[in-house]
């Protein structure tokens, strides 16, 4: 599983002109539960992950979680 940074997942968005979760999970494909559990700081499969860079336009690793952060 795979983490979010959940600053730089709402930094992203509002860079990408997404102002809410239900518009970045219509963009992405995937369920508004998933993106509010990713928010929240759960984990994400790698497919999901992808899912949510490419709808905002980022490299997945401008948005991943560090370690021990």
């Amino acid at each position: 599983m795979f983490r979010i940074n959940r600053n730089k997942l709402k930094l992203a968005m509002l860079n990408a002109g997404i102002p809410h979760s239900k518009d970045l999970a219509a963009k992405a494909g995937v369920s508004v539960n998933t993106v509010s559990r990713i928010i929240n700081g759960g984990g994400t499969k790698i497919s999901t992950f992808g899912k949510l860079a490419t709808a905002l336009g980022v490299d997945p690793a401008e948005i991943i979680q560090e370690e021990g952060a």
